[in-house]
């Protein structure tokens, strides 16, 4: 071949050059349109993607597949999301009683009641040798027995009658003045008791109880230090119709059921509350009452007098209830 026509057929190579070869494999074939063959930028050489625009041209072309669904299908198709079954709970604030929190030491209205009280139990019979340990005394008998097994101070003088209060006195040593008992602190108040037995006759001894009690009451609340401070009265006694050493506590206002001596407490306690602790001596079988009056004023056998100081059991537990508000 010359070289004229070598030159002749450059352009041409050139040309075809530019021009891609056919693809035999189909697969690899790219479709191409009118618009891409008039392009100038058809014929420049691809740029390769990064993999961000790969990735980012993958996803569009997956989510353009996907058929489009419509609000009706999504609605049908997504279930209605239920609601917990345990929702989660407001935090409350702490309900704080600034009174209280500012003033801790202040008692409230419902803690100033009184819970627990001191008593004056006081015992009606007649005075003297001549009617003691009889069974019309049998009160006597017992609140001496119930002093004696307290360890109380022996009975003197004291409040219009005779007084047994508890012995709160103890030993203490000095080495100037060696031994010597001094005054202890004051016992609580339910166990803070005062034994006091009437020196009058029984049929008159409703007054010296009244007595005694207020002349008692004003103690209790000098040593408390409050006058909103309150004491208990109690009477014990005997009674004929009960069996011996049968113990029945009463309010002071019930009948007193012909007894004499509860007679003048009921006229002379007036508008006072005060209960009554009666002791059974049992009765004769006669009613003719010079045999009664022989009967309630003779001197007690030893078996009586044991079944006496038995029911001083009874009469200690229904005083601890009185004393503890509980009757």
């Amino acid at each position: 071949m010359s070289n004229a026509s070598t030159r002749a057929h450059v352009p041409d190579l050139i040309a075809a050059s530019l021009i891609p070869a056919a693809n035999p494999d189909p697969k690899n074939r790219k479709t191409r349109t009118p618009e891409d063959s008039d392009s100038e930028e058809a014929l420049q050489p691809a740029i390769p993607q990064s993999r961000k625009e790969k990735r980012r041209e993958k996803k569009q072309t997956h989510d353009s597949a996907l058929p489009t669904p419509s609000s009706t299908d999504n609605e049908a198709s997504t279930p209605p999301r239920k609601p917990p079954n345990k929702p989660p709970k407001k935090r409350q604030k702490p309900n704080i009683d600034h009174a209280t929190t500012l003033f801790p030491s202040m008692p409230l209205a419902k803690d100033a009641l009184q819970k627990a009280y001191p008593l004056l139990i006081c015992s009606i019979g007649n005075p003297g040798a001549t009617y003691a340990n009889t069974l019309h005394s049998a009160g006597h008998v017992v609140t001496s027995y119930l002093s004696e097994r307290k360890s109380y101070k022996p009975f003197t003088k004291g409040l219009s009658g005779l007084v047994s209060r508890p012995d709160n006195t103890a030993m203490s040593f000095s080495i100037i003045r060696g031994y010597r008992r001094v005054e202890g602190d004051a016992p609580p108040p339910e166990e803070d008791w005062t034994f006091w037995q009437s020196t009058t006759l029984m049929n008159i001894s409703g007054g010296g109880v009244k007595k005694a009690y207020n002349e008692w009451l004003r103690s209790v609340k000098a040593q408390s230090g409050s006058s909103a401070t309150e004491g208990r009265l109690v009477v014990v006694h005997d009674e004929l119709e009960g069996a011996l050493g049968k113990v029945t506590v009463r309010d002071g206002a019930a009948s007193a059921k012909g007894h004499n001596g509860l007679k003048s407490c009921q006229q002379q306690l007036g508008g006072i509350k005060w209960w009554r602790i009666s002791i059974g001596i049992g009765r004769p079988e006669s009613r003719d009452p010079n045999v009664v009056s022989k009967y309630v004023l003779g001197k007690i056998s030893g078996s009586q007098r044991a079944a006496l100081e038995k029911s001083a059991v009874a009469v200690y537990g229904a005083l601890e209830q009185i004393a503890a508000g509980r009757k």
